[in-house]
């Protein structure tokens, strides 16, 4: 059963993969993705103050080699 993680995973290597055969530099496109995240969060009826502290959250428990170790959820 795919969860919410391995469903992301997949579409951001899709992603990933599409950017880069459209010599769309990565860092521009992952900019581009961490909007729309935010917009879709602010469509949905999160408040700004609830989107930073999301951001905030996942900044804070956030290892060094990219390893998220706590769950909201």
């Amino acid at each position: 059963m795919t969860n919410a993680y391995t469903l992301a995973k997949q579409h951001l290597d899709v992603g990933v993969t599409e950017a880069e055969s459209n010599n769309i530099d990565s860092h521009a496109y992952g900019q581009a993705l961490i909007w729309k995240v935010l917009e879709m969060y602010k469509e949905n009826g999160r408040s700004g103050a609830d989107i930073v502290a999301e951001v905030q959250y996942t900044l804070d428990n956030l290892d060094d080699d990219g390893t998220f170790h706590v769950s909201r959820n």
